[in-house]
């Protein structure tokens, strides 16, 4: 008897013992499933941020490299454009030394070579420069037809109006946006005479408009354009300037146009409106 019962309580230990142990493992198993599973969320969760963010990034490095590229051909081409408008008028002015030149007229020759260095010097400071001020614009623009009047003898006249909201104002404009106009309008419609008028006044809070008209005394298809119906003869300096507004435009975010029209009062005379952006 004693032997049997001592060997039950051995089996009651060994039993005791076995109830205590064997739970242990399944718990310890379970807590790290439990976070296994409750930190697999969290790693996917996090994963896929910074996915998302890695693709935005790249995305957005991408997009910058390519306006950076877009910005650089633009500029490139409308660097290009200043450089074929500028000699343009140039040669026309040069054109005109020679014939004083050929004619023995020093005086002349040497009165037309003053003017014609001040403008070549505000065209060389001005193509380097964004915005110039509009006054300083005005009188080049001035010295220009001062020099393609001498050149016809003083067939043509000109004047300049501003609005009187722009008296006394520092107005700022785009540099040889007007001149490319005026020359247009004296090689294709004043060489024989005429009257030239140039005006500006506030079109609206972000724009200029300039009225450039003419009673050209010697129209022809070249001048007489419209662009608004596609008419395809028009002067080199005009299908510049239109492809430099169009450079300009996508430049700046900006809207400058110009339109030509017959003169309303005179069909044999043009009409150049100008929207020219501007700052105060």
């Amino acid at each position: 008897m004693g032997d049997i019962s001592h060997f039950l309580n051995l089996l009651q230990v060994e039993t005791h013992a076995v109830s205590v142990t064997i739970p242990e493992q399944p718990l310890d198993t379970q807590i790290r499933t439990a976070v296994l599973f409750g930190l697999l969320p969290v790693i996917l969760a996090f994963s896929f941020i910074v996915f998302v963010i890695y693709r935005s990034k790249r995305e957005t490095a991408f997009k910058q490299r390519e306006t950076q590229l877009k910005l650089s051909v633009v500029q490139g081409e409308l660097k290009a454009l200043k450089a074929q408008i500028n000699p343009h008028f140039i040669f026309n002015c040069l054109n005109s030394i020679h014939h004083y030149i050929q004619t023995q007229d020093s005086y002349l020759a040497g009165t037309y070579l003053i003017k014609f260095s001040q403008l070549v010097r505000y065209v060389l400071e001005s193509s380097s420069r964004k915005m110039v001020d509009l006054q300083e614009e005005m009188e080049n623009c001035k010295i220009y037809l001062e020099l393609e009047r001498m050149r016809v003898n003083g067939a043509f006249d000109f004047h300049f109006t501003l609005e009187d909201s722009l008296l006394g104002r520092e107005i700022q404009i785009p540099p040889m946006f007007i001149q490319p106009f005026l020359e247009n309008a004296v090689w294709h419609g004043l060489a024989e005479g005429g009257q030239l008028s140039i005006s500006f006044a506030i079109h609206d809070p972000d724009h200029l408009c300039c009225l450039i008209t003419d009673d050209g005394k010697e129209k022809t298809e070249k001048s007489s354009f419209d662009l608004a119906h596609k008419v395809k003869k028009t002067s080199m300096g005009i299908q510049l300037m239109k492809e430099r507004f169009d450079f300009y435009n996508e430049l700046n975010k900006t809207k400058a146009e110009f339109s030509i029209h017959k003169n309303p009062a005179n069909d044999r005379g043009s009409e150049v409106r100008l929207l020219i952006p501007f700052e105060d």
